[in-house]
């Protein structure tokens, strides 16, 4: 019940036979410990997200793009035309009230020459320091009411 794999024992939980851990079994009649097979072990799947680098789009994108096209000595109107987008798009990221998703980012850097992603270190820094014990489990949002 609380996701616990180790230890676990066979109790009837409101008429459902279930494996549970030692402190779980006080919710049901307990009927005798579950052995661990060694096959059963070995075919248990873990499954861990991969490390990929986090990204993000630098704090000052919106004056990189203006700059840019400035550069080109081009219109709002013909700089949009040129990267295959929305005039008011590109009028929203040069003001900086939108951020370009990173995989448009991307197509900008290689279009413009560029450069307004960066990996997020922050975020990776936080992703190392998770630790196992940190994770929640579904008995962390279980409230059990007792019986009268």
């Amino acid at each position: 019940m609380c996701g616990k794999e180790e230890n676990l024992i066979k109790a009837d939980v409101e008429g459902v036979e279930l494996k549970v851990c030692s402190a779980c079994a006080k919710y049901g009649k307990v009927k005798k410990p579950v052995r661990s097979s060694l096959s059963a072990q070995r075919y248990k799947r873990t499954f861990q997200k991969k490390e990929e680098p986090n990204f993000k789009i630098c704090d000052d994108f919106a004056y990189l793009i203006r700059k840019s096209r400035e550069s080109k000595e081009m219109s709002q109107e013909d700089f949009s035309k040129f990267l295959n987008e929305r005039e008011s798009i590109v009028a929203k990221w040069e003001a900086g009230s939108l951020k370009p998703r990173i995989n448009v980012a991307r197509n900008l850097e290689r279009k413009l020459g560029i450069r307004i992603v960066q990996k997020d270190i922050r975020v990776s820094a936080d992703l190392k320091n998770n630790k196992k014990n940190d994770e929640l489990t579904l008995g962390d949002f279980v409230k059990v009411r007792k019986k009268n």
